[in-house]
């Protein structure tokens, strides 16, 4: 057992640690409850092209489009309500958002599906192949893709919100 994660941590490109770390710091910092520009909110639907490349490499590319697209508009539909929940106050092009664990989950998710990805091509390609695989890749990709694209729709979709003040 202990030979595939070494040969994990040798063959795997040396950009995938950095960019690991960078995911990583993206996701603790969004714990934190902050000031924010909604500029870096108009990229956030870029994070559904991550899985592009993927979901082209499976056998079932209908069926894996298929079933990231309907995963894709769940988890917008999820996030677009679920943001509205992390937007304390919001005037112009700045807001104050909420500290949340989702995000460094969302991102590892996105981070280590592909990263499994990439491990089954090289070692099982022949999990690729099955039905169940490009259902569960899909669907896990969509979903989190999604809710980026969500989250996006909600910032700059809500107008000016006043800080919630205690009665």
């Amino acid at each position: 057992m202990s030979e595939i994660f070494v040969g994990i941590w040798k063959n795997a490109p040396i950009w995938v640690w950095p960019l690991f770390f960078v995911l990583l710091a993206i996701g603790l910092f969004a714990m934190k409850t902050r000031n924010s520009s909604i500029v870096p909110y108009f990229f956030y639907p870029l994070f559904g092209l991550t899985a592009a490349n993927s979901l082209m490499g499976l056998v079932h590319v209908p069926t894996s489009w298929i079933i990231f697209a309907c995963f894709y508009m769940v988890g917008l539909a999820m996030a677009f309500r679920w943001q509205d929940g992390l937007i304390l106050e919001k005037k112009d092009w700045t807001m104050r958002l909420q500290g949340d664990k989702i995000t460094i989950i969302i991102l590892m998710l996105i981070f280590f599906s592909n990263f499994v990805n990439g491990v089954f091509e090289a070692v099982a390609p022949q999990v690729l192949n099955t039905l169940l695989y490009t259902v569960t890749f899909g669907g896990l990709i969509g979903l989190c893709s999604g809710s980026f694209t969500g989250r996006a729709l909600r910032v700059v979709t809500l107008g000016d919100r006043g800080a919630v003040t205690s009665v």
